[in-house]
């Protein structure tokens, strides 16, 4: 194996311990929505709980912004090491929560860490990885997502009916201890951020060392000079438009079953056990599948790919109203997770090889961040259904349609423009 691509590795492996965390982090809450619906001192119904799941969600929105903003900027590495800080001690603080007030602000924190996090992290998986392996690299990094979301419900299946939610939260924060080490250690700051400092020479030795192809030409014209104006310039507003809607549905979607899958199945008469276990399926369902789907986008292009794992998904939500045996219920429940956690993955991947190097971490920002607001509402949504009573396959049906509307919406995207040379003045950088 050649000193390039045990460099490259190297990368994935950095990204993939810190999305494992935050994957545990955030898949978190929904093993412990059954606990806390039942936690007596707190006395929270349905729509407090959506409102706790959308406060990570809206802090997710918050993170990304920050990300976009600064990631280009200031570099990637301190962003994302201080974003991991941030959701991990504000895990551990929400263990000693004394109230719902305090306990939601903390949740919003803990989004905040890991909507910067996101961005950043898709941004170096694909400026770090050969042009043919972006989707499987994107993919192999953000199976940590998954993973961390299946070790959480796996480890809720019996450390929330022993010692309830607060033994949850305080697991959450221990990864700290090993993945900042790990992050300062091995986690690469972009050449294009020392570009765009004039730092030429790190750049070409960042370029050497992981085995990087030169930097895409400029060619921006001077009208064009600002990050936003990249991102919308040269053909890309249609595609950046269809991107954030596609994005709003498949987040509202992801954490709407993120937030509420135990409990539904749960009143489907599943049984709590049986309930947690529907989010290991749910999470192994990601890790699987889209490994196996980032395979097939990079041989066969992205775009089909997206489009049909987002029409699998509805297609599994909608079988889901039957109420299947549960081996069968299983089995759809792992194509949901498919396409919602392992959908924006591929989501992540596709965006950011439709922008150029110079702006991928704003573009791929300012996605998440427009997304995110569907994952708001995600967990709003079905609290406000839970909470009027509706049917159980009514909340499924209610599910499918933003699933449909994003498989659309992602087949009409335009080709992606990536490649497409930049125009900068030669005295100029972008901004």
């Amino acid at each position: 194996m050649s000193i390039e691509t045990k460099s490259n590795w190297s990368v994935v492996a950095a990204c993939f311990a810190v999305l494992i965390v935050e994957g545990f982090d955030l898949a978190m809450f929904g093993s412990i929505v059954p606990s806390l619906r039942e936690y007596e001192p707190w006395g929270v119904d349905a729509s407090v709980i959506g409102y706790m799941g959308a406060a990570a969600v809206f802090g997710m929105l918050v993170g990304a912004l920050v990300a976009a903003v600064l990631v280009d900027r200031i570099g990637r590495k301190p962003v994302v090491v201080g974003a991991v800080v941030l959701f991990s001690v504000s895990m551990g603080l929400s263990a000693l929560a004394p109230d719902p007030t305090v306990f939601l602000g903390l949740r919003l924190l803990i989004g905040i860490g890991a909507g910067a996090v996101m961005p950043t992290v898709a941004a170096t998986l694909i400026e770090f990885a050969p042009v043919d392996r972006r989707s499987r690299n994107s993919a192999l990094g953000f199976i940590g997502v998954g993973i961390g979301g299946m070790a959480s419900a796996m480890l809720a299946v019996w450390l929330v009916p022993a010692f309830g939610f607060r033994a949850m939260c305080l697991v959450g924060a221990l990864p700290l201890l090993v993945t900042v080490p790990v992050l300062i250690r091995w986690f690469p700051e972009s050449p294009s951020v020392f570009e765009s400092r004039g730092r030429t020479a790190q750049a070409m030795s960042t370029r050497r060392r992981y085995g990087l192809s030169d930097p895409e030409p400029a060619d921006i014209s001077e009208a064009s000079r600002t990050r936003l104006s990249v991102v919308f310039g040269d053909g890309r507003g249609r595609g950046t438009l269809l991107f954030w809607t596609a994005t709003f549905c498949c987040l509202l979607v992801t954490f709407g079953v993120s937030t509420w899958l135990p409990d539904l199945m749960r009143s489907g008469g599943y049984g709590l056990s049986g309930a947690l276990w529907f989010l290991v399926a749910l999470k192994g369902g990601s890790v699987v599948g889209v490994l196996i789907a980032a395979n097939l986008a990079d041989s066969f292009g992205q775009k089909p790919v997206v489009a049909v794992t987002s029409l699998c998904s509805a297609l599994a939500l909608l079988a889901l109203t039957a109420m299947p045996p549960v081996g069968v219920a299983y089995i759809l429940v792992a194509v949901v997770g498919l396409g919602t956690t392992g959908l924006q993955i591929l989501i992540n991947a596709f965006v950011g090889s439709y922008y150029p190097a110079q702006v991928r971490g704003t573009g791929l920002g300012l996605n998440l961040s427009v997304g995110r607001v569907g994952g708001i509402l995600g967990p709003v949504y079905l609290g406000w259904l839970v909470s009027i009573g509706i049917g159980f396959d009514a909340k499924f049906y209610a599910l499918a349609l933003p699933a449909f509307i994003s498989a659309v919406l992602l087949a009409l995207v335009p080709t992606r423009r990536s490649g497409m040379p930049m125009q900068l003045h030669p005295d100029r950088k972008v901004k």
